[in-house]
């Protein structure tokens, strides 16, 4: 069990009881930046957790939708976004010289892309590894299996980055064209484990997104840029991926 626990359920109880607090930021990213701002947490991008040894996740108590895990690019091979985004990607309709690719993947069905490929997750048991399969649509033939994540990479990001998640729902409001948000529930999960996770994988629980662009001005032009390729969950799925959960009112 993390030694902060009664820590961070404090300052949770703390914000709390504030009641509704103004969103100190616009658009989707509003509740978590909000929520991190009362309770401490400096904004940063590192893929490290945030308070007390923990992962900060929060979201609206009427929200249904998956959340992010964590992100990061292939591990293997060297350079796995700039192939994918060359070999397979599409021109963007403002600079057709350049290419992006944007597409959500599982392991339990193949979608389509372009009207070309279609994508699916492999869980290459025999060479531990996650793949990105891609396939010839037509033919459903396999064309390349060369990008993907080691198992060992997968466990050490759960372990880091995952190991122990607070998860706090809040309930909103509008006023005066204004976003205000109640925090006023939390659970913590504790102990991730990558047998869950490939299990989640295979059942198609969890999802793979692919969001590599191209950089379209300065010293970077041309190269590929990742915006947040990563694995998400939908949010009623989390507590499936942790041996410990438990709810704080």
């Amino acid at each position: 069990m993390n030694n902060h626990r009664e820590q961070i359920i404090e300052r949770f109880k703390q914000v709390k009881a504030l009641g509704f607090v103004r969103s100190t930021r616009r658009n989707n990213t509003g509740i978590g930046k909000t929520f991190e701002d009362y309770i401490g947490v400096v904004e940063n991008n590192i893929n490290e957790p945030d308070l007390f040894g923990y992962e900060i996740k929060s979201h609206r108590e009427d929200a249904t939708s998956y959340i992010t895990l964590f992100t990061k690019s292939p591990n293997f091979p060297p350079r796995a976004n700039a192939y994918l985004k060359n070999r397979f990607g599409t021109p963007y309709e403002n600079n057709p010289a350049l290419k992006k690719l944007h597409t959500s993947i599982f392991a339990s069905r193949n979608n389509t892309y372009n009207n070309t490929y279609s994508f699916k997750l492999i869980n290459d048991k025999q060479h531990n590894s996650i793949k990105i399969g891609i396939y010839d649509v037509s033919t459903k033939q396999l064309i390349d299996d060369s990008v993907g994540y080691t198992y060992e990479c997968l466990n050490k990001i759960l372990k880091k980055k995952l190991k122990d998640l607070f998860y706090v729902s809040a309930e909103r409001r509008f006023e005066n064209g204004s976003e205000y948000f109640s925090f006023n529930k939390a659970e913590i999960y504790s102990n991730p484990t990558i047998e869950k996770f490939l299990s989640l994988i295979d059942r198609g629980l969890i999802m793979y997104d692919i969001r590599i662009g191209s950089y379209q001005t300065g010293l970077k032009y041309g190269k590929p840029h990742d915006h947040g390729s990563g694995f998400r969950i939908l949010e009623s799925n989390l507590k499936l991926l942790y041996e410990e959960h438990i709810e704080i009112e």
